[in-house]
């Protein structure tokens, strides 16, 4: 990929006096003297790379960036801050770009967005992993598979980046058995507002690893490299998908909610609740004579499935599967390096939400998964609710050990509605009201569920499906953990240097 080289430094200065930013032209000024040493790694409007890097995945935000800075090392990073601190402008970093409300370009206009994407190196030292924090899961899952057969607990899709993903938390289908991505990171280098490059560990800035670890998404500096701790898979794992209609989603939710208690560690699964239907899909750590067995107690209490297919092989085999990758051959595996044609399924028009449930759910609530899962809103490409099963492995580490607070989660909702799965979608088309007035009036529904069944005594939801509408967000997201945060978010970031409509605040 080529950028446009900036020459003088009069050309730079050119460029950022016609930025439609909050910034006064003295601090533009300042701003653009400060990043030359950059050069063509910092992309203003005057860039004829600049719409192409200004938009994230959701291509229903078009925050204008006041600068963009591809950021090629850790140095580019520090001089980068240093500048954006110097002007007072907010730093938003990018790694995959999939913040569902934007904030990987700012979610403000005026900001300066540090993209790390180049910073994507894997390297595997014996039982460590470092990882540069720009790298998609894709191809962090495809190098640890090329280094020894490794592979960590994360999500599915390959083209969220680890940054965001990680710093929230990171559920996959790993997690019950080998907790959050957070629980096996055990150092990052971080870069601070003052531009210092950072050694965060259990011994190093502890209060930063209690901070970053679930509430890490851009409110305390910028993290440029994960140390992790992988994991090894079972030799032989086994993917499987299930199908049935929805009119069976009382038996099967019923089911499933009870299969929680009781499944193996070995068993991670989702349901999909569609309008086409019920979709129970996931990886068990063990051979396929042995999947039915550990799927018994749910299999025998549901009805027959319409559709079964279940597969043995290797568990890369299991992360492409289940990758979504549009124009992919499902037997080559660098499809999930996102290389060439592939283009991940999802719209990149999308509004989601969230609930986290602490103890299983209630008659009326499964009730409710049923009947906004049959209604299809008018222009969306697809709609669903996605119903994970916690337990096991989370809830191994102490709540205090991180600031991510959903230890207790039972079962976690991802409500998800998508319109335009066009893979040439230009940004800022009108958005599908209809989808969104689904979104919305049920989400009004089960927040009122939520509240007569007494699930907490706050609303919770997960932070990695960030939602601006999120009522009472900061508590629902970090709950007891909040005050300790703006603690730490005042000692290390007191000129909140590192904001957004969603940030860490000061007090």
């Amino acid at each position: 990929m080529h950028f446009h080289t900036l020459g003088s430094a009069a050309t730079l200065l050119l460029a950022f006096s016609s930025l439609a930013a909050a910034a006064s032209p003295s601090d533009s000024t300042k701003l653009a003297n400060c990043l030359k040493p950059l050069g063509s790694k910092v992309i203003t409007s005057k860039s004829s790379a600049y719409e192409q890097q200004r938009y994230a995945f959701d291509l229903r935000y078009t925050f204008k960036p006041q600068v963009i800075v591809m950021a090629k090392s850790a140095a580019d990073v520090q001089t980068a801050v240093k500048c954006a601190k110097q002007a007072n402008v907010a730093v938003a970093p990018r790694s995959g770009g999939h913040s569902f409300e934007g904030y990987s370009i700012g979610g403000q206009d005026g900001s300066l967005v540090l993209d790390l994407t180049t910073m994507n190196s894997v390297k595997v030292q014996g039982s460590k992993a470092k990882v540069g924090a720009g790298i998609l899961l894709g191809k962090l899952y495809l190098d640890l598979f090329n280094q020894g057969g490794w592979t960590i607990n994360a999500g599915t899709c390959p083209s969220v980046g680890i940054g965001g993903h990680a710093l929230g938390g990171g559920f996959g289908l790993l997690a019950r058995k080998h907790g959050l991505l957070i629980d096996r990171i055990i150092e990052m280098e971080m870069v601070n507002a003052d531009g210092k490059l950072l050694t965060v560990s259990a011994t190093q800035n502890k209060d930063l690893f209690y901070a970053l670890r679930g509430a890490g998404g851009g409110s305390y500096g910028v993290v440029t490299s994960f140390t992790i701790l992988p994991v090894k898979p079972a030799k032989k794992v086994t993917s499987f998908s299930y199908e049935w209609k929805l009119s069976d989603h009382a038996k099967v939710l019923q089911a499933y909610i009870k299969f929680q208690s009781t499944a193996s560690r070995d068993v991670g699964v989702e349901m999909n609740v569609a309008p086409s239907g019920l979709e129970l899909y996931g990886i068990y750590q063990g051979s396929k004579s042995k999947h039915a067995a550990a799927l018994a107690s749910f299999l025998n209490a549901v009805p027959k499935p319409e559709y079964a297919d279940v597969r043995e092989g290797r568990h890369i085999d299991a992360q492409l599967r289940f990758a979504f990758v549009e124009g992919g051959d499902p037997k080559d595996i660098n499809a999930l390096a996102l290389q060439g044609p592939y283009r991940p399924g999802d719209s990149r028009y999308t509004k989601g939400k969230s609930l986290v449930y602490p103890s299983a759910l209630k008659p009326s609530t499964i009730a409710l998964l049923g009947k906004w899962a049959a209604k299809k809103p008018k222009g969306a490409t697809s709609n669903y609710i996605i119903v994970d099963l916690w337990g096991g492995a989370v809830k191994d580490v102490a709540v205090s050990a991180t600031s991510f607070v959903h230890r207790d989660a039972h079962t976690v909702f991802e409500f998800v509605v998508e319109w335009d799965s066009n893979t040439k979608a230009k940004p800022g088309k009108p958005d599908c009201k209809d989808c969104l007035k689904w979104m919305n009036d049920m989400y009004k529904e089960f927040l009122a569920d939520y509240k007569t069944n007494k699930y907490d005594s706050i609303i919770r939801g997960y932070q990695n499906y960030i939602d601006l509408a999120m009522p009472n967000w900061l508590e629902a997201y970090y709950g007891k953990a909040v005050p300790r945060l703006k603690k730490i978010k005042a000692s290390v970031d007191p000129a909140n240097v590192f904001r957004f409509p969603q940030s860490i605040p000061l007090k």
